[in-house]
């Protein structure tokens, strides 16, 4: 799939969440039951709205595989949460974003296209967080399925 790697500025956007330690290989089985818990909590306060659902990933160790996940949905002011379902938000600045059409399986050549990209230009990537935002609903087809990756950059110079 051929990529279009660009360099932006993002807003600060609040978040509800479901914070997780997990694996890599785990997220997947992580992401949909904490869907449900934060879309629950939304529902009946009116903050479930029209932006994307989210997954951010901190505290990364490639070496145990282990990650922090942060899973839940654009809120448009921050929520107190109820113990389960937290605050939380994706940092302001700049940021290498990417387009993946496609499975989520093959997300990582998206990943793989931005480091690229951003070392070409001679940048860095800020690796203690990033975050996708996921605009289709479960079910779409594969071909149709639309990911938001965002990686901040470390600043230039």
């Amino acid at each position: 799939m051929a990529y279009e790697v660009r360099i932006t500025q993002v807003p600060r956007q609040d978040l509800a969440v479901v914070r997780t330690q997990t694996t890599f290989s785990g997220i997947p089985t992580v992401m949909g039951a904490s869907f449900e818990k934060v879309a629950a909590y939304l529902g009946p306060l009116g903050l479930l709205g029209p932006g994307p659902a989210v997954g951010r990933y901190t505290d990364m160790d490639m070496t145990t595989g282990s990650v922090t996940v942060h899973v839940g949905f654009v809120v448009a002011r921050p929520v107190d949460g109820d113990g389960t379902v937290v605050p939380d938000e994706t940092p302001a600045g700049e940021v290498a974003t990417i387009t993946h059409m496609g499975s989520y399986e093959k997300v990582s050549e998206a990943y793989d296209a931005v480091a690229a990209a951003v070392a070409m230009r001679g940048r860095q990537l800020d690796e203690t967080t990033m975050w996708e935002e996921y605009w289709s609903p479960p079910g779409t087809p594969d071909d149709e399925t639309k990911t938001v990756v965002f990686c901040p950059l470390k600043p230039a110079g």
